[in-house]
């Protein structure tokens, strides 16, 4: 529970704060992804797929949320090139290590690449939001080198580090592409 205390935290100062319209959707994929650290946590059968499950969900809510300011412009090719590469290297090192887990593994890099996207093609000049992208891509990259391929050192100061800057900057994100746009 200790884990997902900030990003709750986060979602009550989101919910207190705003009067975004769609807050709901921010918040939900807050909540979502708390719960995920609660079940990624707990000493349960299927623990892992149950959490991956409500990551994927948070990420189609924050997908949702940019859905309606997306501007294909913002992404350019070096952005493309890069992630792609990414994702293929992820993909080689991590499937051969998740036997069982290849098909939800496969599906959360679907939807987590969607969220990035979105959040790429955010009709914004700050950067804020790309950055919480960023860093949401480093931690579960993290996690997964450290759960499927090798123990990393310092393992859960780099993960929880990135988890928790990756949800305050998309948080910000979010309510500064608002600002910008006027939506109150």
């Amino acid at each position: 529970m200790h884990k997902a205390t900030p990003i709750l935290l986060l979602c009550i100062i989101i919910w207190q704060r705003t009067s975004l319209p769609s807050k709901l959707l921010l918040c939900g994929a807050l909540i979502l992804s708390a719960t995920g650290d609660m079940l990624l946590a707990l000493p349960i059968e299927k623990s892992f797929l149950l959490g991956l499950s409500a990551f994927a969900a948070a990420h189609i809510l924050y997908a949702l949320f940019l859905y309606r300011w997306l501007n294909w412009q913002q992404i350019n090719v070096l952005s493309v090139v890069i992630f792609t590469a990414y994702l293929i290297t992820m993909m080689f090192v991590l499937l051969p290590a998740v036997v069982e887990l290849r098909v939800p593994v496969l599906a959360y890099f679907c939807v987590i690449s969607v969220m990035f996207v979105t959040a790429f093609a955010a009709n914004t000049q700050d950067y804020t939001l790309r950055i919480g992208a960023l860093f949401f891509v480093a931690s579960d990259s993290l996690l997964a080198i450290n759960a499927f391929i090798t123990p990393l050192p310092l393992q859960s100061v780099l993960v929880m580090g990135t988890y928790y800057a990756a949800q305050y900057f998309i948080a910000l994100g979010c309510l500064q592409l608002t600002k910008e746009h006027h939506v109150s």
